[in-house]
């Protein structure tokens, strides 16, 4: 029988007894119906829990059945109080830190969107004063062609009035 060490996830809270002796177990077949190996998980919910996997896991980049099972089968009783306790703090230690890091982006964001603010209402003023200038500037530029039409009116009817008093005497 084949012992080695694989990091294995599981989602559960159980630990296992320390009762449990290999050798009283039989070597259960994988789905390729190969002996399978027997591994210690080494995952902070299961540590140094014995489990049977493929004997092809992890070798040569071979393909394997994911064959699982764990060997203490429900041998297992929940963590102790002070260890559970302990797994919580730890757990509520780790989600403060969290809210104080998604705290301190969200005050980094209102910064950030208080500066394009700042520069959207500055810009919006300079828009504005933009266009009462160029409002300005186009009165003077009306106001000028009317002068130019005037004046050319005025000549016309200068020069007019010179040929009528020229051709009358």
């Amino acid at each position: 029988m084949t012992i080695s060490y694989v990091r294995m996830s599981s989602s559960s809270s159980l630990l296992c007894s320390s009762s449990f002796d290999i050798h009283n177990l039989g070597q259960p077949l994988c789905f390729y119906e190969l002996g399978s190996t027997l591994r210690y998980s080494n995952m902070k919910r299961n540590p140094n829990r014995p489990f049977f996997g493929c004997p092809k896991y992890n070798t040569k980049g071979l393909p394997y059945c994911k064959y699982f099972k764990w060997a203490d089968g429900d041998q297992c009783r929940e963590l102790d109080p002070q260890a559970r306790l302990n797994e919580v703090e730890r757990k509520e230690k780790e989600v403060l830190k969290r809210l104080s890091d998604i705290e301190k982006m969200e005050i980094e964001l209102r910064k950030r969107a208080a500066k394009i603010e700042k520069k959207e209402m500055v810009q919006s003023t300079r828009d504005e004063a933009f266009l009462k200038r160029e409002l300005v500037l186009q009165k003077q530029e009306a106001g000028i062609r009317r002068s130019r039409t005037l004046l050319r009116v005025y000549w016309a009817f200068v020069i007019g009035v010179f040929f009528l008093f020229y051709l009358v005497t």
